[in-house]
């Protein structure tokens, strides 16, 4: 079979809608899989039986916030991304789009992830509607204080608190410490993510938890994230008592601390390696939570 060739038609049309798609990082997907799995593990741990339906408008959701965050991020960027060697190819950036249509780009993003929340109950809509805000200034942060990890972590598992409320009419200790054990984790996986631009923020002013604590205590402050990321799930897996993902929790404990100390060498590369695992540890720890409700 002969293979498939874009026309002359498909030709401008790709040129068009690639330049959105990247916009909102859909060829870097793993964004959209930490803003995810948190989601997951509270509407796992809160749900009475396994619902697909749920799941699904879950992860379609996810793309579409995680999407508009990418885009606002890049609007309130574009300046800086220029000059940033790991941004500098981005949409806005290299003037492939305009700052107007990025902007209803982003908007039509929302809109649509507004019509998945709406399928839910009041109070997963409020706190859907909560978040909004902050999705939109949380750019601005790094220009401001050197913790933007700390509001990045707040917002992007937020997921996981809105996870329970499909279920349950407040929130109990077991998915709280859940949430803080989240973010935590995002606190660490994104100060290791942030070394790669290490030089790049110190020429333009652009303040990290990385530029914080710096290389000399880059692994002791990682340990610290992720110790408390599992002590935190290890509390919620007690209090809900998850006997199973308890054990589970315990068990990936050394395998966490044995990757985190191979991360020396703080190159771009090794960073980013250090962020697409936690892709495996999220769904291992979302395998443990299924495991557990099924078989307790």
């Amino acid at each position: 079979m002969a293979e498939l060739q874009p026309t002359s038609l498909t030709q401008p049309l790709l040129k068009k809608i690639l330049p959105y798609l990247h916009l909102m990082r859909l060829h870097r997907p793993i964004g959209t899989w930490l803003c995810l799995l948190p989601a997951l593990w509270g509407l796992s741990l809160g749900a009475p039986t396994f619902n697909i339906k749920h799941i699904t408008l879950f992860i379609i959701g996810a793309v579409l916030v995680r999407g508009a965050g990418c885009t606002i991020n890049d609007i309130w960027d574009q300046r800086l991304d220029a000059h940033v060697e790991r941004t500098k190819m981005r949409p806005l950036a290299m003037g492939q789009l305009s700052t107007q249509h990025a902007f209803l780009f982003f908007c039509a993003q929302m809109l649509l992830a507004s019509s998945i929340l709406f399928q839910f109950n009041g109070q997963v809509i409020l706190m859907g509607l909560l978040i909004v805000g902050p999705i939109i200034i949380y750019p601005l942060l790094k220009r401001y204080t050197y913790w933007p990890q700390i509001f990045l972590g707040i917002i992007f598992n937020w997921g996981c608190l809105m996870g329970w409320l499909v279920h349950h009419a407040k929130l109990s200790n077991e998915i709280i410490f859940l949430y803080l054990g989240c973010v935590f984790w995002t606190i660490g996986y994104d100060t290791i993510y942030a070394f790669q631009d290490y030089k790049d923020d110190l020429v333009y002013g652009v303040k990290s938890s990385a530029l914080k604590i710096g290389h000399t205590y880059a692994r002791p402050f990682t340990l610290f994230c992720y110790a408390s990321f599992l002590i935190c799930l290890l509390i919620a897996a007690c209090l809900g008592q998850h006997f199973l993902w308890l054990a589970g929790l315990v068990f990936i404990a050394p395998w966490t601390y044995k990757r985190i100390t191979k991360t020396q060498n703080l190159t771009p590369d090794t960073c980013y390696q250090f962020f697409l695992w936690n892709q495996i540890l999220g769904l291992i720890i979302w395998g443990f939570i299924l495991v557990s409700k099924c078989v307790w």
